[in-house]
Formats: structure tokens, C-alpha cells, sequence
């Protein structure tokens, strides 16, 4: 026994405790053990004992993981893989999964997970410790007889991927269910090709596959190819991103326009498809942040070109409180100008301007078409498709990833010759395992600090403004209520809590009564708020039940006016409470039908 207990601890040391009722096998690193492998061992073993989804694989601080071979996982099971939130030193670092240098081995998967997989506090990296890169990904599939393929990621950096003709995730089941909460994806680059190494894709030319839902929440994509690609027929029917931030994706963040239900909230999209448009190019102008393609082909344009199974009034799409800018060196680079392209400069000179690249709008023709068309009556003709408040400043950044003449030039060779060129930013902090991060995308720009709902910064929190996650964490489901209900209504809930634009601030929290009052069918409640707080504004029948929400988020101090629609309820006395901190505030109305 005390032999086997010293082999096995060359590997993995099987600890007594449970993580969520399961068994924690501590894996040891390379660096401990000197042997690649490790975690290969101890998923092997546990599968081979039929105590796979029963087993989360504990990864050291700071660990190293050399996977010698594709973990591929039995249908139906589950792989779990952790470590101990990081810290602010590099020996509290998150562990880092890599390749082995050797050739021997398939490296076409790094995971090939045939039921579900989750990961939290990790780095998957695509290269060796040498820093060689290999083509990868992380498929996530089902089987015949096991349906359903489903990951999850929590603060999980996906790490100078390079990958073909699909994602660093794979989506490749029948009802695939994707989830990444404080992911990052850096440097998912492809030398040659503009349109490669994406953070999901399904393959190319796949068949029989579909996306359930995916969403992304405090995320930050970062030198990449494509975030999201939806391929022919395999469309997503949920499809979320909220808080997230984008930056240098060379064509589209977001592909195709075949949208079901979807929402783009809280974002950031800085220097989206960076490619831009060529006037004279096939393709036309697809924009820089989302696309809405019609179902059918007509009037608005071609068609999904396959069936199914919603109309365009079934379709519920919101893009809202959203950022999107080119920053001004990548405008000027673009153009013919003194600081110019070579490829723009010769081509203006000799006539061809309808040659030369162009920035993307925001949103093209067709998308604005969805979100903004009125009938005769002035009722919108897509009540379900809303876009509501969006900018177009720059954030400045504090230090972004980006080496720009690098990447300047690889644009410059996509629009003239094609030739290839490595623009990634500074791969070696990634297989090095630099801790903490040297880049910084929080910026300067105070509108966008305070633009996304609640008064918080757009884009990705848990990365660049950790203290202000941690404020947001505690309203986040009543933000993702609030983001659902508008989604699925047609209506922001709390639209009716705007500032009223008079006096000045406050100096304490007061609460006015409703007017007119008796009411019917709605009245107007105005309140004061005298600094940056959390603050819910509710109504309440006599019974003290809850019957809606007029605001519930951070505000900033000013005076507010809300609207409270009694439509669908029905005659009575009514209570409505402001709560902020230690104060609340009730009041009382009446409504009379």
C-alpha cells in the first residue's frame, strides 16, 4: 500500500475532502514532478475507474501542465478541472495547460469532451513552453447515443490560439450549451488567414449540429480573428453577451446575421472589424458590432438561405448601452493620407479610390432598417428588435495589448498581397505565465465609465475594474432580469427611471408623492438620490407582494422621475418604496379603472 501510495503521489495526491460532493485529485505540475503528462495520468486513471464525473482534477498556483496527448472523455460524463482563485503575486498566478514540444502526439485536440466539461481559474495555452504554437481546439460534442454537449468556463484565458477552419471552443453536438463568465481570449491569431482563429465556431461545413445557448459575461476578446462564427445552418437559438469588451478583431465580432434570440449589452467594441469595407469589393457593408440578416431573401437583401423554425416577429434582439469607436491611428492607416497605407496611397493615386478600405459603421443598412422602421401609425414594424443607448467615443486605454506596427502591417498585406505576417501581441507573457497581467483595457474616458445600466463602466469588469465587479456582482441579477424582460418584451423595464434634468444635487434621499393621483392607467413618481448608490424603486399591492420593479441598479445623484403604468392590474391602493442603503422610503397610491 505505502508503494502504491508513492507512485501515485508522483502524479496526483487523492485528497479526502469533497469539492461539491465529488472527490479533489490534487494534480502535481511539471515543475514538481519533472514529467509531462500529469494531468493526462489523472484524468486516465479516474476514467478508467468509472469516477470521472465524480472527480474534479485540483491544479496548483502558478502550476505548469504538459499534456502529452488529447484528453478525450467517455459520452455522457463529465470533466471538471480548478484551481484557487488567483491572487495579486506571480506565485498566485492561475496554472497554465500546455503542448508538449514533441510531434509524436495528435495535437488536433487539446480536449475532446463528448458529454460536458468545466473550467475555472486555468490558462490553456497553444503552444509548448518553447513557444512553439500548434492548431488546436476544444471540441465540445455529444454522441449517438448521449445528446447534449455542455462547458463551462470561469476566468479561463484562452491564450494565443491558433486554430483553422473553426473556434479555440468547438461546439459539435446536437444541443450544445456554452457559458464563459470572466474568460479571456488573447491572441487567437492567424498569420495568413484574416477570418481564422476564433474563440467559438462550429467546423466547417458541420452538419446536424446545433447551438442551444451561449452566452458570454465579463469577457474580454483581444487580437483575435472572429469572436462568434455561426456556420450555414447552425444558427444559435441564445445568444448573449453581456459586458464585454472587444478589441482588434480583424472581421467580424459577431457572424452571421442568422439571430434568433440574442442580446449585446454593457459592451465595449474598439477597433472591430478592422478589415473594413472595400466599396468595390462583393459583400457590402456588414458592420462593425452586430448584423441582422432577414429570413428570407427580398427587399432587405439575401436571405438565411435554410429553414426555420420562427418568423421575423418571433425574433428577439436587443443591442443596448453599447460602445463602439476605430481608434484614430487605425481611421488614418486606412485611408491615403499622410499617414496612410501604401496599398490606399496607390491606389488613390491612380484612381481607384473605390479600391481603398473604408471603416465599418456601427450598424449596417438593414440592421438599422430592423431596429428602427415605424408603420403608418408610427408603431415599430419589429417591436422585438430595440437598440437603445450607443456611443461612439474612444475609451483610451490605459495599456492596451497591441503591437501596432506589426499589426498595421499584417492589414496592410490582407488588403494588397495577402502575405503572411505574426501580429500577435507579446505571446511570451502568455507561456511564460506573466502574473499579474501586464496589459490594462480599463480606460480614462469618464462617459463610458458610468454608461452601461446601473451607472457602471462598459465592458469587461472582473478584468479591468475590480472594484467595481464587486459592486456590480451584487445587482447582477437584477441587471440580467431587467436585460431578459427587455429582450423578451420589446420594453426596458426600468426606461421609466430618468433624470429629470432640474435643481441641482440633492442632499438627501426624498420621495415625492405620486401625481396625478387617484391614477389611471399611470402616474409619475419622483424621487431624489444625493450620491452614487444602489437604489430600488418597487411597488407593492396590500398584501406587501411585489408587483413591479420601476428601477432597481446604481444611480448617480440627481433627481428622477419614474412612470408607473398600472395597465394589467386591477383597482385598489397601491404602496411604492424607495430603498437605498439604510433609508426607505414608502408612499402610498390608488389606482381607480
Amino acid at each position: 500500500m505505502k508503494h502504491l501510495l508513492t507512485t501515485l503521489c508522483l502524479l496526483a495526491t487523492l485528497c479526502t475532502s469533497l469539492y461539491a460532493q465529488k472527490q479533489v485529485v490534487e494534480v502535481k505540475d511539471y515543475w514538481e514532478t519533472n514529467t509531462e503528462g500529469t494531468l493526462n495520468t489523472a484524468v486516465t486513471a479516474a476514467i478508467n475507474a468509472g469516477t470521472l464525473s465524480n472527480t474534479v482534477f485540483k491544479l496548483k498556483p502558478y502550476g505548469t501542465y504538459v499534456l502529452t496527448g488529447s484528453i478525450i472523455t467517455p459520452a455522457g460524463q463529465t470533466l471538471e478541472i480548478t484551481a484557487d482563485d488567483p491572487g495579486t503575486t506571480q506565485a498566485t498566478a492561475v496554472p497554465m495547460i500546455c503542448w508538449t514540444a514533441s510531434t509524436a502526439p495528435s495535437k488536433t485536440y487539446l480536449f475532446d469532451i463528448a458529454g460536458a466539461v468545466k473550467m475555472k481559474n486555468v490558462q490553456i495555452t497553444w503552444a509548448s513552453l518553447d513557444g512553439t504554437r500548434f492548431t488546436s481546439t476544444i471540441r465540445v460534442g455529444d454522441s449517438s447515443t448521449v445528446s447534449g454537449g455542455r462547458c463551462e468556463f470561469e476566468n479561463v484565458t484562452f491564450d494565443y490560439v491558433q486554430q483553422a477552419s473553426s473556434g479555440a471552443i468547438q461546439p459539435f453536438a446536437t444541443h450544445f450549451k456554452g457559458f464563459f463568465k470572466n474568460c479571456y481570449f488573447r491572441n487567437c491569431t492567424d498569420n495568413h488567414f484574416r477570418y481564422y482563429s476564433r474563440a467559438v465556431s462550429v467546423p466547417y461545413a458541420a452538419q446536424g449540429i446545433h447551438t442551444d445557448s451561449l452566452s458570454f459575461e465579463n469577457c474580454t476578446f483581444a487580437n483575435i480573428g472572429y469572436v462568434y462564427m455561426q456556420e450555414a445552418g447552425n444558427y444559435g437559438d441564445n445568444v448573449f453577451f453581456n459586458h464585454c469588451t472587444f478589441y482588434n478583431v480583424v472581421m467580424f465580432p459577431l457572424e452571421s446575421g442568422w439571430w434568433y434570440k440574442m442580446y449585446v449589452t454593457n459592451s465595449l467594441f474598439i477597433n472591430t472589424f478592422m478589415y473594413g469595407y472595400i466599396p468595390s469589393a462583393p459583400g457590402g457593408i456588414n458592420g462593425g458590432t452586430i448584423t441582422i440578416a432577414p429570413i428570407d431573401s427580398g427587399a432587405m437583401g439575401n436571405g438565411f438561405g435554410f429553414t426555420v423554425p420562427f418568423t421575423e416577429q418571433d425574433r428577439r434582439i436587443l443591442f443596448a448601452n453599447n460602445n463602439y469607436c476605430i481608434e484614430q491611428w487605425l481611421v488614418d492607416w486606412m485611408g491615403y493620407g499622410p499617414n496612410g497605407n501604401p496599398y490606399s496611397i496607390d491606389k488613390h493615386r491612380n484612381r481607384l479610390d473605390d479600391e481603398i478600405p473604408l471603416p465599418m459603421p456601427m450598424l449596417n443598412g438593414v440592421t438599422r432598417t430592423f431596429f428602427d422602421s415605424t408603420d403608418a401609425q408610427g408603431k415599430k414594424v419589429w417591436p422585438y428588435m430595440n437598440k437603445a443607448n450607443l456611443d461612439s467615443l474612444n475609451p483610451g486605454f490605459i495599456n492596451p495589448p497591441i503591437n501596432q506596427d506589426s499589426l498595421k502591417t499584417f492589414l496592410y498585406n490582407k488588403w494588397n498581397d495577402n502575405a503572411d505576417l505574426p501580429w500577435e501581441w507579446d505571446p511570451w507573457n502568455g507561456y511564460n505565465q506573466i502574473w499579474p497581467l501586464k496589459e490594462n483595457l480599463a480606460y480614462t474616458n469618464t462617459t463610458l465609465q458610468t454608461r452601461a445600466m446601473g451607472g457602471f463602466p462598459l465592458g469587461d469588469l472582473y478584468h479591468w475594474w475590480p472594484a467595481q465587479y464587486t459592486q456590480w456582482k451584487a445587482q447582477a441579477a437584477a441587471e440580467n432580469a431587467r436585460i431578459t424582460s427587455w429582450l423578451m418584451n420589446g420594453k426596458d423595464p426600468l426606461a421609466s427611471a430618468v433624470e429629470s434634468g432640474e435643481g441641482a444635487i440633492p442632499s438627501e434621499f426624498t420621495l415625492s408623492q405620486n401625481y396625478p393621483n387617484p391614477f389611471n392607467p399611470s402616474t409619475h413618481i419622483r424621487y431624489s438620490v444625493p450620491i452614487r448608490q444602489q437604489v430600488s424603486l418597487k411597488v407593492f399591492n396590500l398584501l406587501g407582494q411585489e408587483v413591479l420593479t420601476l428601477f432597481d441598479g446604481a444611480q448617480q445623484p440627481g433627481n428622477y422621475v419614474a412612470t408607473f403604468d398600472g395597465t394589467g392590474l386591477t383597482s385598489g391602493m397601491y404602496f411604492y418604496r424607495l430603498e437605498s442603503g439604510n433609508v426607505s422610503i414608502t408612499k402610498r397610491l390608488i389606482l381607480i379603472k
